[in-house]
C-alpha cells in the first residue's frame, strides 16, 4: 500500500525543538477509545458546587457573594509561601525550596456557562481580573513567575464545569517560560528585532495560517504547531507581560478570546475541551524579561471529533511530539468555524 502524505521535521523558534509532521497518521485505522461528547445539563447555580457564590469549600471557608469575576487561593494549593526552606545537595539527592500561591479565578457566578458563550463585557472584565493579580503577585519579592491558565473540560481532566481558570504564582521559572524568554533574547540579540513580531509578519504576509485578527491582535496555527488546532495569540505590538497592553489593546484581547473560543466550539458542534496557557514575562528582575512577547497558546487536545491526541510512546520517551495534520488545513477549518 502506497501513502501519500508529508513527514518532516519543523524547528519550534520559541521552544529550540523539532516538531514532528506526519501527515497520514491521521487516518489510520482506529479502534482505540473515542470521546463522547456528553453535554451534561447543569444548573445556573448548583449548592454543591465549591466555586459557586455562597457556597462553603470544603475546607470550611464560604466563598463571597460575588456578582462579577472573583478570584480565591486554592485551599489545596500545590505550592505555599510558608512552605520550610529545605536545603540538601548530594550526588543524587538536590533538594531546594519551593515557595508560591495558586489562585482560583472564577469567571461568572453562573455554574452553567463557559467563557465563550459570555458577552463581550464579560470577557473583560475576567482580562482585567487576570491584570490585576499579576500585578499584584508579580510585585512579591519572593515570586519569580506568575502563570495564568484554564483547563477546560472532562477530557482534559477537569471534573468542576463551573468556568474558571488558575494562576501558580511561584519563586521559579518553569522550564517552557525560561525557555521562551532565551528564545525571545537570543533572536532580539541575533536580528534587532522581535522574534514573535516578525514572525506575526510573516504569516501576515500570506495569511495561509491566520484564523481571525482584530485591531490589535492576530490568532493563527503555527507552522511549528504541536498539536492539531494549536492556536497562537500575538499582540501586534511587543509587550512583555498582560498588564503593559493599554485600554483598547485590553478589550481586543477580550474580543479575541471570546471569538476563538467561540470558533472552537462551533468547529465541532461541542464544548471543547482545551488548555489555554497566557505567557507572560518572568518577574524575577531578569534583564531579558523585557524581551518576552507576552501571548496565548491554545492547546486543544482533539485531533477530530471523537479522538483524542495522547502524548503516546515516541513522544513521551523520545521528546519530540507528532502533529498529524498539516497546520494549513486546521487553520483553514478553524478559520471557516463560526463564531
Amino acid at each position: 500500500m502506497k501513502f501519500e502524505g508529508k513527514w518532516e521535521k519543523r524547528w519550534h523558534p520559541l521552544l529550540q525543538e523539532w516538531v514532528i509532521l506526519a501527515a497520514t497518521t491521521s487516518e489510520r485505522p482506529w479502534s482505540g477509545d473515542t470521546v463522547k461528547n456528553i453535554q451534561a445539563e447543569e444548573p445556573a447555580f448548583d449548592p454543591k458546587c465549591y466555586l459557586c457564590p455562597g457556597v462553603t469549600r470544603a475546607s470550611g471557608v464560604t466563598n463571597d457573594n460575588y456578582t462579577e469575576p472573583w478570584a480565591f487561593t486554592n485551599d489545596f494549593a500545590s505550592f505555599s509561601l510558608d512552605a520550610p526552606d529545605v536545603h540538601r545537595k548530594s550526588k543524587f539527592e538536590t533538594v531546594e525550596p519551593v515557595h508560591g500561591t495558586n489562585r482560583v479565578i472564577c469567571y461568572s457566578p453562573v455554574h452553567n456557562v463557559t467563557l465563550a458563550e459570555m458577552p463581550e463585557e464579560q470577557v473583560a472584565k475576567v482580562v482585567a481580573l487576570w491584570q490585576k493579580e499579576y500585578a499584584t503577585l508579580s510585585v512579591n519579592p519572593k515570586i519569580e513567575n506568575v502563570l495564568i491558565f484554564e483547563n477546560k473540560g472532562r477530557a482534559i481532566g477537569v471534573s468542576n464545569p463551573h468556568p474558571h481558570g488558575q494562576i501558580y504564582a511561584t519563586n521559579f521559572v518553569p522550564r517552557i517560560v525560561e525557555r521562551q524568554r532565551q528564545s525571545f533574547a537570543d533572536y532580539y540579540r541575533e536580528n534587532k528585532s522581535h522574534l514573535l513580531v516578525d514572525l506575526l509578519a510573516d504569516e501576515l504576509s500570506h495569511k495561509k495560517r491566520v484564523v481571525y485578527e482584530n485591531d490589535h491582535f492576530v490568532a493563527f496555527i503555527p507552522f511549528f504547531a504541536r498539536f492539531v488546532y494549536e492556536t497562537y495569540v500575538v499582540p501586534r505590538r511587543q509587550v512583555a507581560r498582560i498588564t503593559d497592553l493599554n485600554e483598547a489593546e485590553s478589550k481586543s484581547l477580550a474580543n479575541m478570546h471570546k471569538v476563538m473560543l467561540s470558533k472552537f466550539d462551533n468547529l465541532y458542534n461541542m464544548s471543547f475541551p482545551n488548555i489555554t496557557m497566557l505567557q507572560n514575562a518572568p518577574c524575577n528582575g531578569h534583564p531579558d524579561n523585557e524581551l518576552f512577547h507576552f501571548h496565548i497558546e491554545f492547546y486543544p487536545p482533539l485531533r477530530s471529533p471523537d479522538k483524542l491526541k495522547y502524548l503516546a510512546g515516541f513522544e513521551s520517551g523520545g521528546g519530540n511530539i507528532i502533529n498529524p495534520v498539516l497546520p494549513d488545513e486546521a487553520a483553514l477549518a478553524l478559520r471557516n468555524a463560526k463564531y
